[in-house]
């Protein structure tokens, strides 16, 4: 019965859902309605004519290679590097990819991996793989080092939502702040890893990997009732203490949605967890026919129930 009220109430949201599937796969609807950011992307060669980057920053220890990537810690002890937009994300919807490679030398003891942010500082390094402490927004964060025992596998992929005033948990990796992981394989891999964050204001932030270019995408975490601060900047960050790695960025592309398209998408009703999850990571019309023949199922049950009981009262 859980099941049939979860598929109704699944079915009563399609009409809405009908109209916002950038994130959800179809094809038509990406081409009309998403909007790419090309001030947020980088590819090499990284830098201009007159050997600048365009709409970032970088610093501290990061090394542009023009021909391949950005390496933003060498394999070398001490070291941190960053990478920082200039200009600030869209508030309401936007969708990051990129590629990063992570490695070295190191066969047991390696570390200390890279972050993804989305804050409302910029370029102010710090202790949380690169960036500053205390910070204010969201930070995806790859870690490829144990700071205490823990019941999972690194490396690890998480997620943490900064109020300006909470600091990181570093001596526990992140776990007083942890809001979503999954365990990720993606050091020294045979070839690049992508990841995919998606952020929906008032809705969520969503992350997959991909760790082979050849891989399907899986879904890492999910986190509901988002909402970051307002005009945020982008920033890929990478951190190495006594033992390290390279920490290379390889390409990042960023896409939002058409203003008809968000007013659609703002109107989605606040639907189960397990329901956006699916929402936001799988085919919308994979989801409408799982939800349809669900329904079915239920509709079926309800008649021959129906049917049962009114058999049964004839006998009497």
């Amino acid at each position: 019965m859980q099941l049939c009220s979860l598929a109704k109430g699944a079915l009563s949201a399609l009409l809405v859902l009908a109209a916002v599937p950038a994130a959800l796969g179809d094809s038509d609807y990406i081409e009309t309605n998403v909007h790419y950011l090309r001030q947020f992307n980088l590819e090499p060669p990284f830098i201009d004519e007159g050997f600048q980057m365009r709409n970032f920053d970088y610093g501290g220890d990061a090394i542009i290679n023009t021909a391949s990537h950005i390496r933003l810690t060498p394999d070398a002890p001490s070291r941190i590097g960053w990478v920082w937009s200039t200009m600030s994300l869209p508030n309401d919807y936007w969708k990051i990819e990129f590629d990063f490679k992570i490695g070295g030398k190191g066969g047991y003891l390696y570390g200390d991996g890279m972050g993804f942010f989305v804050t409302k500082e910029r370029a102010t390094s710090g202790p949380v793989f690169g960036n500053r402490d205390y910070f204010n927004g969201l930070g995806v964060f790859f870690d490829t080092y144990a700071n205490g025992k823990h019941e999972f596998s690194l490396p690890f992929i998480m997620g943490m939502l900064g109020d300006g005033k909470t600091p990181y948990d570093g001596s526990h990796d992140g776990g007083a702040n942890r809001l979503g992981m999954c365990e990720a394989y993606f050091r020294n891999l045979r070839e690049h890893s992508r990841a995919s964050v998606t952020y929906l204001r008032g809705k969520f932030v969503q992350v997959q990997i991909q760790l082979q270019p050849n891989e399907k995408w899986t879904d890492c975490f999910t986190i509901s009732n988002v909402t970051l601060p307002e005009n945020p900047y982008l920033g890929f960050t990478a951190l190495t203490g006594d033992i390290s790695d390279n920490h290379d960025l390889l390409e990042v592309r960023a896409e939002t949605l058409s203003s008809e398209a968000l007013k659609n998408y703002n109107s989605m009703p606040n639907l189960p967890k397990d329901i956006v999850g699916k929402v936001a990571g799988t085919s919308f019309f994979g989801f409408v026919f799982k939800a349809l023949l669900l329904s079915g199922v239920c509709g079926g049950l309800f008649v021959a129930y129906k049917k049962y009981t009114a058999d049964s009262a004839r006998r009497f």
